[in-house]
């Protein structure tokens, strides 16, 4: 007699590979918060002080906008966040590294130009 999986079997089975897709997901976030993180400048030189601050606050601006667009990413099941470079500079995003297809270049383009604050994507992605 064939062995038959329950409704309740199947609905745990399930809930499993959620939770395994979201931990995977949560890894890849905290992974783009850490680099944004580390990206952030810590001190500003005292000769110049008030450009030295401007300059700063763009580029926290940029950093956090960087984070930002790589925790969305992330998010992205159809797209590894690791295979993915990403720059900002003056809401302008640059997207480079290696991707498996045409389709995943487009897609990661349409996600980053829909992150609140990118003015552009220059999307420098490649495929086999």
């Amino acid at each position: 007699m064939a062995y038959r999986h329950s409704p309740a079997d199947r609905l745990i089975n399930c809930q499993r590979s959620s939770i395994k897709e979201f931990l995977m997901n949560l890894k890849n976030v905290m992974f783009a918060a850490v680099i944004g993180l580390m990206a952030t400048p810590m001190f500003a030189t005292a000769n110049d002080h008030d450009s030295a601050v401007e300059k700063t606050g763009d580029y926290v601006s940029d950093a956090a906008l960087t984070t930002k667009v790589k925790s969305v990413l992330a998010l992205e099941s159809e797209l590894s966040a690791i295979d993915i470079s990403v720059e900002s500079t003056d809401n302008v995003v640059t997207l480079t590294g290696d991707v498996e297809n045409d389709a995943q270049v487009e897609l990661a383009e349409k996600v980053v130009s829909d992150v609140d604050g990118v003015k552009s994507v220059h999307n420098e992605l490649s495929a086999p």
